[in-house]
């Protein structure tokens, strides 16, 4: 017999709309799942009627939603995603490579600061001033592209190298 409380997941409606439909209250609806208050006659028999139907459709092959046509759109989903990720990965690729030349770059002109400061011939010193601001362009292009920085980038790399793998088996599942 119906149950009380799993009618509507099978009708696949709200409360609301039950009531809508049996042409009743809400709250005569929730006291109905509760098990606190039958339903009137007709309204259960309407209630058993749809119920019914729809448990008997739902088992029958023929009224099933098209499964190929749904199969195709998950195929096409999972292949815009994989496109989408593979630019991802891509230009994850790029902001890394770029995150480590700048770094070896800002890490050069610190050793060029370090030279001029300290092994340079006296005669052809440079200003402090020019080394200092060097040193200050160095230091912040390192920060900026550091280690940290890049470990982010290579974290985010890997997850969608993870994530490619992933959509690569859904694919494969639905084909």
């Amino acid at each position: 017999m119906l149950k009380p409380n799993n009618f509507r997941q099978t009708l696949g409606i709200t409360q609301e709309e039950a009531a809508i439909l049996l042409k009743t209250t809400k709250s005569q609806i929730a006291m109905f799942e509760l098990g606190l208050r039958e339903l009137p006659t007709a309204k259960m028999l309407k209630l058993v009627t749809l119920y019914n139907h729809v448990k008997n459709k739902q088992q029958d092959k023929s009224t099933v939603i098209d499964l190929k046509a749904e199969t195709a759109k998950s195929i096409l989903v999972v292949e815009q995603e994989l496109k989408e990720n593979e630019l991802k990965l891509l230009l994850l690729n790029r902001e890394l490579e770029s995150y480590k030349a700048k770094y070896q770059k800002y890490s050069s002109t610190l050793e060029l600061v370090a030279y001029l400061e300290n092994e340079h011939p006296e005669k052809e010193q440079t200003s402090p001033d020019f080394t200092g601001i060097l040193r200050r362009k160095a230091i912040k292009g390192m920060e900026k592209n550091g280690l940290s920085v890049q470990l982010k980038c290579e974290l985010a790399l890997k997850a969608a190298q993870h994530y490619h793998k992933e959509l690569k088996k859904e694919l494969e599942r639905y084909k």
